[in-house]
Formats: C-alpha cells, sequence, structure tokens
C-alpha cells in the first residue's frame, strides 16, 4: 500500500495571521516598548505548554506581556485583548480550498495536526468561510490530547482512528521539528510556506496546489 492519507499542520500551512506580528509590534512601540525579536525560544517553550494546555491560555499571554517587558496592569490586559483578537484573524492561503476538495475527490483521507489552544469548534468556523468544515477524517488538537508535535502520539492521535501506519500518510508542515517528528514516525513529509530554520523534508512545494503533483493517486507509492 502506498499513500493514502495527507495530514496537515493548521497554522501558516492552511491560513496564516499576517496582520498579527504587525498589530503586537505597533501595540508595543507606540506605549514605548521595543519589539520583540523572532523565533525567541523562551517564548515558543512558553507557548508550547500552553497549547498542550498546561497553562491557561489567559495565562500564558499575561505572561507575554510581561516577557515583552509590560507591567502596568491596564496595559497587560489592553496587550492580552489584542493577542485574543488577532487569534482569529486569519487568511488562508490562496488554493487551500479547491486543492483539499480534489484531493478528497481522488480519494485521501485528510486530517489535522494542530499544536493550538483554539478549539476545534473555533477553527471549525475558520474553514466554514471557505467550504473545508466537513472535509475532515480526523482531527487531532494538541489541548485536548494534552501533548504537542513532536511527540509522536499526536501524529498517532490522527492516523490511529483511520487505520493508517505511519507509512502511508503525508505530514504537510512548515516547522522543521515538527517535520522531524512526523518523519521520526516514518511519514513522508512536505514542506510548505517554510520557516527560515526549516529546510529539510522529503519534498518542498511552493504553492499549496502543488500538492497536488506530489500527491497524485491514492495507494501510490510516491517518489522522494
Amino acid at each position: 500500500m502506498g499513500i493514502s492519507t495527507i495530514l496537515f499542520d493548521a497554522g501558516d500551512i492552511l491560513y496564516s495571521k499576517p496582520r498579527r506580528k504587525g498589530m503586537i509590534a505597533k501595540f508595543l512601540t507606540d506605549r514605548g516598548y521595543k519589539v520583540p525579536g523572532d523565533k525567541d525560544p523562551v517564548e515558543r517553550a512558553m507557548r508550547l505548554k500552553a497549547h498542550a494546555g498546561e497553562i491557561k491560555v489567559q495565562d500564558f499571554m499575561e505572561w507575554l506581556m510581561g516577557h515583552y517587558g509590560v507591567s502596568d496592569p491596564q496595559i497587560v490586559q489592553e496587550g492580552v485583548a489584542l493577542l485574543r483578537s488577532q487569534q482569529s484573524d486569519v487568511t488562508f492561503f490562496d488554493g487551500v480550498g479547491d486543492t483539499l476538495h480534489e484531493l478528497k475527490r481522488r480519494g485521501f483521507k485528510l486530517g489535522v495536526v494542530t499544536n493550538t489552544f483554539n478549539p476545534p469548534s473555533e477553527k471549525n468556523n475558520w474553514f466554514k468561510t471557505i467550504g473545508i468544515d466537513g472535509i475532515w477524517d480526523s482531527y487531532a488538537d494538541s489541548c485536548e490530547l494534552g501533548v504537542v508535535k513532536p511527540d509522536a502520539r499526536i501524529y498517532l492521535a490522527a492516523l490511529n482512528p483511520l487505520k493508517v501506519a505511519p507509512e502511508n500518510a503525508i505530514f504537510v508542515g512548515h516547522a522543521q521539528y515538527e517535520i522531524d517528528g512526523a518523519k521520526a514516525l516514518g511519514m513522508t513529509t512536505v514542506r510548505f510556506n517554510p520557516d527560515v530554520d526549516c529546510t529539510e523534508s522529503d519534498h518542498l512545494i511552493a504553492h499549496f496546489s502543488d500538492l497536488l503533483d506530489v500527491a497524485q493517486t491514492p495507494f501510490t507509492a510516491l517518489t522522494v
């Protein structure tokens, strides 16, 4: 058996939040604070704890404001309100809806594997805006499961209900550690919209619709 299933990261794969960084930077600079740097490992570690449900979202966002140097309680709460509003300000990448429906038409099973603190019901409302809310065969949510990528259990939580082995699945991601987690299980990996430090995968696609060329027919082995 070849590839029958394709799993997707959600944020920065299906959609992005292109206004979030600029809005937070403006909020901070307007109040005399410095703009935070990119790829802060301390922030990422705390974010993953929130994604795993180890700390509450409110507590994480308050911590994040403090991490950015904000100490005034009023400004902290204004910042938290902004962070919450930006969580649902999403823009889907070109071709996502049409590509997913075509993959489904070709017979692929489709799933989401997401590190998130947005509940599935909220993301499903986002999916409804482009007609992909009913397309998923599995959905693995870090906060519900209490584990985050690259932990093997979250990928398997999407595969096991479908009775699909990792070697018969593709994972599409943008972060190297998440792609590495999928690869360690034996999945074929595709990177799209990759982070600067994400440089290794079985396939690289420039446009979401290019996935149709990678996954041409279910149950046919891919050349990597």
